[in-house]
């Protein structure tokens, strides 16, 4: 695979494909979109064995603060209320079942050639902000582990 997939590939691999269930609960935060309570109310770190509640709280914290400053940056009218159902849908469905789908043809994402800004605004800035927030190594091409597109993104090979 060529290093732009790899790169992709480090994008989405995100805890939050674990969160299934509704977020409890939630408050409006300062930053447009919600949180519950207090940083306190969410475990210190992400952990796939979770409860759903406590991934729920965790996202809510932890990763949707920092990833929705990340995409408002980006694009502040689309973004102005990012929240869980950005990534997860209204039906609060995992990422990977709510997000696009991409394709890899030829070794390669084919979102590099056909969305050449948004590939690249998810390889360099979603990828390492969701990493940090989780508290994970983002993907890594040369051993092939760490967060990638597979985390938030089904991948169809053409």
């Amino acid at each position: 695979m060529n290093r732009m997939v790899l790169s992709l590939l480090a994008v989405s691999l995100v805890g939050c494909s674990a969160m299934q269930a509704p977020a409890p609960a939630s408050q409006p935060s300062a930053t447009g979109g919600t949180e519950s309570g207090s940083s306190a109310s969410a475990p210190a770190a992400w952990s796939d064995d979770m409860s759903k509640q406590d991934k729920a709280a965790f996202m809510k914290v932890k990763v949707a603060p920092r990833l929705g400053a990340a995409f408002r940056a980006a694009d502040p009218n689309r973004y102005a209320t990012f929240g869980c159902g950005t990534c997860h849908g209204p039906k609060f469905q995992l990422p990977r079942d709510f997000l696009p789908k991409l394709t890899l043809k030829n070794g390669s994402i084919t979102a590099f050639a056909e969305k050449p800004q948004v590939a690249q605004f998810m390889a360099h800035k979603v990828a390492p902000e969701m990493a940090a927030a989780l508290g994970k190594p983002p993907f890594d091409p040369a051993t092939g582990n760490g967060f990638g597109c597979t985390g938030c993104h089904t991948i169809e090979s053409k």
